[in-house]
């Protein structure tokens, strides 16, 4: 849904603030760290409900994961750990922030997120270890930027209007969050299938385009 945006912020980021930053010096896996303290204190903004505070904390989060790339490129010290590294970071700021939606008092909708959000993630890994496959985004709903801009959007209008129809606007978020990955999982199951048996009948790695 947000690919070609994200890629055209992306080389915005690249060259205005990547550039500055990597002559600073700063290892860009330190930056990528960073993330997880700001996780930490959305989650704590999250928990005593303080909406307003939640969302400059989890912008500037999402923010810091948007500029590490961008940084690792400029000092050309992009490395496969760097990006391993990027990606576990990912999903254990998705899930600290998760476990604050349910300490906060959205348990079950917090749980069935971060379910589901796990889900979506394992679905293109599985089919690497069963068949070669070129590394590229999937055409489907409920990706990361997906996931995060919904969250950001949800949490924000809750300031301004803690319920929307009658429903608690957090919990109308989270319940977006989880339909959107829901969809995306039956969408990524139905492209792996593709996937699996075109391999089985051409013995060729499968390429997904960008």
């Amino acid at each position: 849904m947000l690919g070609q945006l994200r890629k055209d912020v992306g080389k915005y980021i690249d060259s205005y603030i990547g550039k500055p930053i990597a002559k600073t010096g700063i290892h860009p896996n330190a930056i990528t760290t960073l993330a997880l303290p700001l996780a930490a204190i959305a989650a704590y903004y999250i928990y005593i409900h303080s909406w307003l505070a939640a969302f400059v904390v989890m912008a500037l989060s999402i923010f810091i994961d948007n500029i590490d790339g961008a940084v690792a490129r400029a000092q050309h010290t992009v490395s496969k750990w760097g990006s391993y590294w990027d990606v576990m970071v990912d999903k254990h700021v998705e899930m600290i922030i998760y476990l604050g939606f349910a300490l906060g008092g959205y348990p079950l909708l917090a749980f069935l997120a971060a379910v589901l959000t796990m889900l979506n993630s394992y679905a293109k890994p599985s089919v690497a270890i069963r068949i070669p496959l070129g590394n590229a985004d999937w055409p489907a709903v409920g990706e990361r930027a997906d996931r995060l801009l919904i969250l950001l959007i949800g949490v924000l209008l809750s300031v301004p209007y803690p319920t929307i129809g009658g429903y608690d606007t957090i919990m109308l978020t989270l319940a977006v969050v989880s339909v959107a990955c829901l969809i995306g999982d039956f969408q990524r199951m139905m492209f792996a299938k593709g996937l699996i048996l075109n391999y089985q009948k051409t013995g060729k790695k499968q390429m997904v385009r960008r």
